[in-house]
């Protein structure tokens, strides 16, 4: 969160309670995503970005704990379906506000900027 105390398109960002919870089906347990974030986008509107997970590995097999992957990928769907902005990222991610869609293309093409 270091990089979003300098960006100064960010307005503000918080971290979800701990009471904030997405229920998931019980064998994967409720899920509590990490953090929220509102910030001016390159046309200069304010994005919600919702949710940005934050784990130490961008590759989910890599995680400590497999329940870890599980509630993740849930989380992707649920968010999804509600339309919500919603991505895993690390500490080493340059542009966790830009969407999972735009990274997906990017790294579908290879290129390093998708507008």
């Amino acid at each position: 969160m270091q990089r979003l105390r300098t960006d100064e398109k960010v307005i503000f960002y918080f971290k979800f309670p701990p009471a904030f919870k997405i229920r998931l089906p019980r064998i994967i347990g409720n899920y509590n995503p990490d953090w929220g974030i509102a910030r001016y986008d390159e046309s200069g509107q304010l994005v919600l970005h919702l949710v940005r997970e934050t784990k130490g590995s961008a590759d989910l097999t890599k995680l400590q704990f497999p329940h870890e992957r599980r509630k993740i990928l849930c989380a992707q769907g649920h968010f999804r379906a509600l339309g919500v902005d919603y991505r895993h990222v690390t500490g080493e991610t340059a542009d966790l506000w830009r969407t999972a869609d735009k990274v997906a293309v990017q790294r579908m093409l290879g290129s390093g900027n998708v507008e």
